[in-house]
């Protein structure tokens, strides 16, 4: 049986330790440590509360084969792949979910930690160019190369996500230079997270995602800070201010929708409606935080982000502020191939127009001239696309086309 100590790591002297998981190779338990069970902080208010006692049993299922509160640590996509590079050439063939935790140890995202670490606990550094690290990942991203530079799995092995990135630091006071990888960073860097183009991307897929997100600012949603970074003989790079990594030392537990329910976003689609009471309850009935998550489900609908599933939103837990919804990320114009959108409105997945959207508002208790203005000032951002993305000089054909479909959507919403 393979055991894993669970701590939350808010920062370096504030460790606390949450419980025990286990597994036999079958089935997974999970048992919390009393004092932390009585000290009334909440990991999973509502799929793994504290009032659940002694041990619990996960029901393993394909794509959650822990308690979705810490499979939100373990990776997916492209840093899933990594992970089981690494795995393979130590010549381990496979690992399980604990496995893959007790390799991150404490480089995890968020602040849920691990022990006993197995994996590489190196120190940030800056012995590879950024440039080399994305040309790198393009390579690992087009199974064009069998090794993968340990400094590649430790910069974007924590990361989820399908899309090739890194975990790195950067000057915070904007001078040159980098660190890449998880872990504590020195006085004067901040902790970010670049997304790296791939050989199937547009040339302004990143330059898109920073247009997307200064749209949303308008919208009145709280984005976090982002940059294009230009990269020698890679193109253009989107960066973002991690949110989970406050700065001074500090880690925030985070929660996506995915582990707050409990479900594997890959194949449980939702409806907003049910992140609209997961918020009021996770955040103890705070009005603003349901609020706040209205706005963004109007944002996405308008701005035609469809692949809106249950990793994209998530709340974050201060112990002395408490839970509230994390920033918005992931926000860019993503039309689905399945031709409709993962999270839904009502049960509506495509077209979705002013009626549904105020019958969502009604069924989360949000008042309907609350509802109305929301409404307004999200379509009045995003009937201004054009600028948006003439502001980052995005004039390609996909460019276009994201313009067209968010006027249309737009016009929907407004109608």
């Amino acid at each position: 049986m393979k055991e894993l100590r669970v701590r939350l790591q808010f920062s370096a002297s504030e460790l606390r330790d949450v419980g025990t998981l286990a597994e036999d190779g079958q089935r997974v338990w999970f048992e919390y440590d009393p004092l932390f069970a009585a000290s009334g902080l909440e990991i999973s208010p509502l799929r793994l509360p504290l009032s659940q006692k002694g041990l619990i049993e996960h029901p393993v299922r394909p794509g959650l084969p822990i308690p979705g509160v810490f499979n939100d640590a373990r990776p997916e996509g492209w840093g899933l792949k990594l992970l089981h590079r690494a795995f393979q050439e130590r010549g381990q063939k496979s690992s399980s979910a604990l496995e893959d935790l007790a390799f991150l140890g404490s480089n995890t995202m968020g602040a849920l930690i691990f022990e006993p670490a197995s994996g590489p606990q190196n120190a940030l550094d800056e012995a590879v160019e950024l440039a080399a690290l994305a040309e790198h990942a393009q390579k690992v991203w087009d199974d064009r190369v069998q090794t993968v530079l340990p400094r590649l799995v430790r910069a974007g092995g924590p990361s989820g996500g399908a899309r090739p990135k890194a975990l790195i630091g950067l000057p915070s006071d904007g001078g040159p230079g980098f660190r890449f990888g998880e872990g504590p960073l020195p006085q004067g860097w901040d902790a970010w997270l670049i997304k790296f183009p791939t050989s199937s991307d547009d040339t302004e897929v990143a330059r898109r995602e920073a247009a997307w997100m200064s749209m949303a600012a308008s919208a009145g949603i709280d984005v976090p800070r982002h940059q294009i970074l230009r990269l020698e003989g890679i193109g253009d790079s989107f960066a973002v201010r991690r949110f989970d990594r406050p700065g001074g030392g500090r880690r925030l537990h985070m929660l996506s929708g995915a582990g707050a329910l409990n479900v594997d976003f890959r194949r449980v689609a939702a409806d907003y409606s049910h992140l609209l009471r997961a918020t009021k309850h996770i955040c103890q009935g705070d009005q603003s935080q349901v609020l706040d998550l209205f706005r963004l489900a109007v944002f996405n609908v308008a701005a035609c982000n469809e692949d809106d599933h249950l990793k994209n939103v998530g709340w974050l837990l201060d112990p002395d502020k408490g839970w509230r919804l994390s920033p918005g990320f992931d926000l860019t114009y993503s039309p689905s191939p399945r031709g409709e959108r993962w999270t839904t409105v009502g049960g509506i997945g495509r077209e979705i127009g002013q009626e549904a959207i105020l019958t969502l508002a009604n069924g989360a208790g949000i008042k309907a001239a609350q509802a109305r203005e929301i409404l307004d000032q999200v379509t009045d951002a995003t009937a201004r696309v054009r600028l948006h993305l003439d502001q980052f000089r995005c004039t390609n054909p996909v460019s276009k086309a994201a313009a067209e479909a968010v006027e249309k959507s737009t016009e929907r919403l407004r109608k």
